[in-house]
């Protein structure tokens, strides 16, 4: 066996000792059971037009963030990549799950991460999961987050909708970046966007947000866009 066959193995050996230190320490990593459902089986990047994995998250309870699976089923139908739904509080199997990908992967595909409310919090909790272990994210897309405004460094570009309101919990924040010169973020107000009238409870389905969303993911997961990388 050659040298750089061994180094890659210890390189993944040292990182998933690494993760498992993480899982069972000091990093908040909840929800042990897994609510993914995937629709797409993943194709070869190099034959493909698209390639990437998206994960979405729900907020709350799941029942007012149901954008966020029709986000995945438009992923999946347009793109024809890996997308992925979950709940917010699972935000330690979501991390367990792109890892394990990650290493089983020759060529890295881009990651993007999105989520709604309580499950666009737990979706920075992934970012910074996963920038422990260095892992990248192409692109997080945040949907009024309540908490957890400080995106990681491992994060290439931030994009947050957010709308403002009087009661906090159901208020959306900006996002700032741990390392402005590492990530872009841009935070947009809904409430400045042309005739969209949102609230906490229907920014996430509202059908101009979600093209925005879409055509963000499409300029990440575009093979053309990444020729000579």
């Amino acid at each position: 066996m050659s040298t750089q066959i061994l180094l890659h193995k210890f390189k993944k050996a040292t990182w998933m000792a690494l993760l498992t230190i993480l899982i069972g320490g000091c990093v908040d990593l909840s929800g042990s059971r897994s609510t993914y459902t995937s629709t797409t089986d993943s194709p070869t990047c190099h034959f493909s037009p698209y390639c990437g994995q998206v994960h979405t998250m729900l907020g709350g309870l799941g029942i007012f963030s149901k954008g966020m699976n029709t986000l995945r089923h438009s992923v999946d139908q347009r793109f024809h990549i890996p997308a992925y739904s979950t709940i917010w509080y699972n935000a330690g199997h979501v991390t367990r799950f792109i890892v394990n990908r990650y290493y089983q992967q020759k060529k890295h595909e881009p990651i993007i991460l999105i989520g709604h409310s309580l499950g666009a919090n737990d979706q920075i909790k992934v970012a910074r999961n996963l920038n422990k272990v260095g892992i990248p994210v192409a692109l997080l897309i945040t949907v009024d987050p309540v908490s957890q405004t400080i995106v990681p460094p491992n994060v290439k570009k931030a994009i947050n909708f957010y709308k403002t309101g009087y009661v906090p919990m159901f208020s959306g924040l900006k996002l700032r970046a741990a390392d402005p010169a590492r990530t872009a973020v841009e935070n947009i107000n809904a409430d400045q966007l042309m005739n969209i009238h949102v609230n906490h409870f229907t920014i996430d389905k509202n059908p101009v947000i979600q093209e925005m969303i879409l055509e963000q993911i499409k300029k990440v997961v575009a093979n053309e866009t990444r020729k000579g990388n």
